[in-house]
């Protein structure tokens, strides 16, 4: 990252200390007025907490206590301050948000920070960056939508919000009827292959981008109106294709003038989608300030960026291929196709035997493959990528509908699993579902995406719902520790609101895992759902210990269990129209991360063992590489912290917001041990209590809502 050109910042929440400071200030909840004193003292509200607001009173003196509501007439006064919406609120963790980012972009320095669920990031976020963005551009990535939303949201309700322009995938974008046939490598060329016979004017060719080219400026024109109502992809896609215009094409037309760019991980982290977003902006990443949200999901990303596979179903399509289209090296193309296919595959599935996956030397793959190949492996890519570009030529030359070659597909894959070796990386063969086979090459390091992104941009904030303890995360992502700024902030819900607890006498521990264990966990069930008012959720390891304990479980509620094709719209529907629900997931699925239960709609949240991800020999060569990378802190990197996220995730179902009340009950007594407890949220292990049956449990539960009587 280079030197920054330094200048003076005030923070957003701050008023200017060289300006007349107003005469008092006054909290917009309450009314309660304090003297300038006073707020230098503290800047929230003493009964509420709320942010205080300036205000500027007749008086020549300001008096030395607090002012009496009725006998001082006051008038607002605008800070002046060009984002921070009028009227709002601001929180007391936003402000600590803020000025901890803030150092971090001043001093030159990665921000991570640990922002629980109410801390209001998304916007805080935001003011770190918009008041030094100058005539820089600030590139927004996260890994679902639904964040997408959240920060246009923000956005458009800045006093001063931005030009800013959002992408889905090209994919996504696109208003053709027939977009969603095949891959998405066959999207992209199917889409290439239309807007150069736009260029040429040659049949079939896209009528949106046909459109686009030849009314250039009508085009810019609703796309800068989309860029100024912040509008999402698919609010926008729909209105330019409309007007007949091809979205995706326009908004890249006027990139250059839009400050925000909003999309996902790919247009941060992937090497090339980065190239084209950058070009299309008119920047180098060096004048780009990065907020990447849900970065909890960051390591992951990147190691897939880097890893490959294929199935024999793809090397079948290939020789598909080669009996439809003549060409010079046909022949070589169809030897080295066969020996894939026939010989490496049946070689080293002989090594997977009964498992499911199996590491492999690639250093003895690489032998016998140049030894029956005849070539080397550098040769049968080459040859594998010239025949698939003639394939791809030849599709289009004659109006396929797929201008796609498996066979340079192969090529990808030669490339991939032979030139990637080493210590970061690891050769498999697996089995997955419908014991469909691949061979794969995966990397067990992704800080080489990582690393060079977040530190060759202008300024770099880094966060997540939960990322505890931070150093893990940045030990992930980041090769060194100099030069970042981490920060766990608490809970800003009141403590009185919740209740932790867990039990230390079950455990989904495989070994422990007995007839009579199943029987004590459905206990706890049974006991919290009579105990307790209002909804519950109870979160599983897995489908297999969900179905195994529910089998015993008797409860007088309404049950409603995950199945892969349960919608969330009708679970929220469900739990909408009673407070006798007992809802049944796992942790890590679709209803235990990245789900909101509005209105208080789960009063109780019940987790039973830790989720941590099936052993296999991938997972202890991820162990074994982290233990060498962070010397005695391989298990912890690689399986407890993964595990810790879902599991914490998964309680966070029960507060959404700061008026929310609820129960969180870990079922497994692992979660008291020193190693696992000081993973867990700082708050978490201030208030977590310690029962050692279900009757102590209901017990605390029983006084947990007896002090809240007025809920239900």
């Amino acid at each position: 990252m280079h030197e920054p050109v330094r200048k003076e910042y005030h923070c957003p929440f701050c008023y200017d200390t060289r300006e007349k400071l107003p005469r008092i200030y006054v909290c917009r909840k309450c009314k309660n007025k304090y003297t300038n004193e006073e707020f230098s003292q503290d800047r929230f509200c003493r009964d509420c907490g709320t942010f205080l607001s300036p205000r500027v009173v007749s008086y020549r003196e300001v008096p030395k206590r607090k002012l009496n509501a009725s006998t001082v007439s006051v008038q607002t006064k605008d800070s002046g301050d060009p984002w921070i919406p009028i009227g709002y609120e601001v929180r007391k963790g936003q402000v600590e948000f803020v000025k901890e980012a803030t150092k971090a972009l001043e001093n030159n320095e990665v921000f991570i920070g640990s922002a629980p669920c109410g801390i209001g990031k998304s916007l805080a976020s935001l003011l770190s960056v918009l008041p030094v963005l100058g005539n820089n551009k600030l590139l927004i990535s996260f890994r679902t939508r639904s964040q997408l939303h959240i920060f246009l949201k923000e956005l458009r309700g800045l006093k001063k919000a931005p030009l800013t322009v959002s992408f889905f995938s090209k994919q996504d974008m696109c208003p053709l009827t027939k977009k969603r046939a095949g891959t998405y490598f066959d999207f992209l060329e199917e889409c290439k292959r239309l807007k150069e016979n736009c260029e040429t004017s040659t049949r079939p060719f896209c009528k949106y981008y046909w459109k686009t080219l030849r009314r250039r400026r009508e085009a810019e024109r609703l796309a800068m109106d989309c860029a100024r109502k912040i509008m999402d992809p698919q609010t926008a896609s729909f209105k330019l294709a409309k007007e007949g215009f091809c979205a995706y094409e326009v908004l890249k037309m006027i990139l250059s003038k839009v400050q925000v760019f909003l999309g996902t991980y790919h247009y941060t982290f992937n090497p090339p989608v980065r190239k084209s977003l950058l070009q299309s902006w008119g920047v180098d990443l060096s004048d780009v300030y990065l907020i990447v949200d849900e970065a909890h999901n960051i390591s992951d990303f990147s190691r897939d960026l880097l890893s490959d596979k294929i199935s024999p179903f793809t090397l079948e399509n290939a020789l598909k291929e080669t009996e439809n289209f003549e060409h010079d090296n046909q022949g070589d193309v169809q030897d080295f196709l066969n020996v894939l296919d026939d010989e490496i595959f049946r070689y080293v599935q002989k090594e997977l035997g009964g498992s499911k996956l199996k590491l492999l030397n690639q250093k003895d793959i690489a032998e016998k493959f140049q030894e029956w190949t005849g070539a080397s492996n550098e040769k049968v890519a080459e040859v594998f990528h010239d025949y698939g570009e003639y394939v791809k030529q030849t599709r289009q030359e004659l109006g396929y509908d797929r201008v796609f070659s498996y066979t340079h597909r192969v090529g990808d894959f030669v490339e991939n699993f032979f030139q990637k070796t080493g210590e970061k990386y690891v050769h498999m063969i697996q089995k997955e579902w419908g014991d469909r086979v691949y061979l794969g090459v995966k990397s067990l390091d992704g800080r080489e995406i990582t690393d060079p992104v977040l530190r060759e941009a202008k300024g770099s904030i880094v966060m997540s719902g939960f990322l505890s303890p931070p150093k893990v995360y940045r030990d992930l992502i980041l090769y060194t520790k100099k030069a970042v700024r981490l920060k766990e902030f608490d809970s800003p819900f009141p403590a009185e609101n919740r209740l932790i607890l867990s039990a230390n006498n079950v455990s989904s521990r495989f070994e422990q895992r007995t007839d009579n264990m199943l029987k004590k966990c459905a206990d706890y069930i049974e006991t919290i759902s009579f105990a307790n008012n209002g909804n519950m959720a109870v979160f599983f390891t897995s489908y297999y210990l969900m179905n195994s304990i529910l089998s015993q479980t008797n409860i007088d509620r309404t049950l409603i269990v995950e199945e892969r094709k349960t919608r969330q719209k009708e679970v929220i529907d469900k739990l909408s129209r009673s407070k006798s629900n007992a809802l049944f997931g796992v942790m890590g699925g679709k209803f235990s991360e990245g789900m909101d239960y509005p209105n208080n709609l789960l009063t109780c949240v019940v987790t039973v063992g830790l989720p941590y991800a099936t052993w296999s020999v991938y997972q202890k060569a991820l162990i074994d590489y982290f233990d060498y990378q962070f010397p005695g802190n391989g298990r912890a990197y690689a399986y407890l912290t993964p595990a810790i996220f879902r599991l914490v995730q998964a309680c966070g179902r029960a507060h959404r917001s700061a008026k929310d009340k609820g129960c969180i009950i870990m079922l497994d007594e692992r979660v008291n041990r020193f190693d696992i407890k000081q993973l867990l949220p700082s708050y978490y292990q201030k208030e977590m209590k310690t029962v050692s049956n279900p009757t102590q449990c209901a017990d605390q539960i029983t006084k947990f809502w007896n002090k809240h009587n007025n809920f239900c």
